[in-house]
């Protein structure tokens, strides 16, 4: 018998319960709310608003990939496919903001920037979004492009580049990753206050704002902290993997083959490993809503195939085994997205030339003076 039973994987209504049946049919309760990533969903902004953010996002997405294309070569291939992967794993992982009742987690944004450059790092922030809304329902379908403008076109694109600018150097790099990832999430929030007022929910505009940027300001935190361990890492063991540090002679292919699988695995083991104990408290978003109450009816477009990012299997006795199943799953597919939309923006001049130089590099290798990788 499924140890799943008398409800559906959820816990965002507080109404709706799952439990499983211990081996003495004791019936224990295992979650009643989630606190789970959760963008804007339907129903908040009104369809004038949905319809303009989403030119906007669609428009601001057709100039990233445009960009891509003229950057594409193995590296950027490789690095997007991992990237995506692991931005999708981080965001399933919410962190407490102590002493209140409130979590948050990572944009990527700005990370994904860093590594990637702007515009490739808009395109994977977009990958994410679509499998989050297509798959698991996280993020309304009607507002996927105001969530693309406030996390994916704000956070890439708007922030980091000018205060890497200020500061040169290494350290230029860490400082103004950290000091751009606090204040994309600032601008983010402040982005969906405008979107909020505009769509005339009743609330008023300060108030909204004020809660908001004061909650995300705290959020900010985590996400300069988080973005700032993981370039620091970067620069301290493959600094070539900033995007403003390549080389003009990129490294032999099968290099990056090796941090294709290196990337993929640490975000699966952060989807399998840390997703299922991610705090229990609401997000930002959910507790201003809460708060204030501008949500007045919540509405779906569509039924997502793994709600909530947990997959009720046959077998899957525990809600947490059912999270990271699923975040193993989202991981996969987000990567298998994200790596396939590089492969087909690539330039068939570029994969010519990474064909010549895979041959090209076996050959030296076969003769005995090969580079040892």
């Amino acid at each position: 018998m499924s140890g799943i039973s008398g409800a559906k994987l959820t816990g965002r209504h507080p109404a709706v319960e799952v439990v499983r049946l211990l081996p003495q049919n004791e019936k224990v309760v295992l979650s009643s709310q989630s606190s789970l990533p959760m963008h804007i969903p339907d129903a908040i902004l009104s369809p004038a608003v949905a319809a303009t953010t989403g030119v906007i996002g669609v428009a601001g997405l057709m100039v990233c990939v445009r960009r891509v294309q003229e950057q594409l070569r193995d590296r950027t291939t490789v690095l997007m496919g991992t990237m995506a992967a692991f931005v999708f794993a981080a965001q399933m992982v919410n962190f407490p903001l102590f002493p209140l009742p409130i979590s948050g987690h990572l944009l990527g944004g700005v990370l994904s920037a860093v590594i990637l450059g702007p515009w490739a790092g808009a395109v994977v922030i977009a990958a994410v979004l679509i499998v989050q809304c297509l798959l698991f329902g996280d993020g309304g379908l009607t507002a996927m492009g105001a969530n693309f403008v406030n996390m994916g076109l704000i956070g890439s694109l708007c922030v980091y580049a000018p205060i890497r600018r200020a500061v040169g150097g290494r350290t230029g790099v860490l400082v103004g990753a950290m000091g751009a990832a606090w204040f994309s999430v600032i601008l983010a929030s402040g982005a969906f206050a405008v979107e909020l007022a505009a769509s005339g929910t009743g609330t008023g505009f300060l108030t909204v704002l004020g809660w908001i940027a004061l909650v995300h300001a705290a959020i900010g935190l985590g996400e300069a902290v988080i973005t700032g361990l993981v370039i620091r890492f970067i620069l301290s063991v493959r600094p070539d993997l900033i995007y403003e540090t390549v080389p003009p002679d990129l490294p032999p292919v099968r290099r990056w083959g090796q941090i294709l699988l290196a990337g993929l695995g640490v975000s699966l083991a952060v989807a399998i490993f840390l997703a299922p104990f991610a705090s229990e408290y609401d997000d930002g978003l959910e507790w201003v809503e809460a708060k204030l109450g501008f949500i007045k009816e919540e509405k779906t477009v569509f039924s997502a195939s793994i709600p909530e990012y947990k997959l009720p299997l046959p077998g899957l006795h525990h809600i947490k085994v059912a999270t990271a199943v699923a975040g193993a799953v989202g991981t996969i597919v987000v990567f298998t997205v994200a790596f396939s939309l590089a492969r087909m923006l690539t330039p068939a001049s570029h994969t010519a030339e990474s064909t010549r130089d895979i041959n090209d590099r076996q050959g030296v290798d076969a003769g005995g003076h090969g580079e040892n990788i």
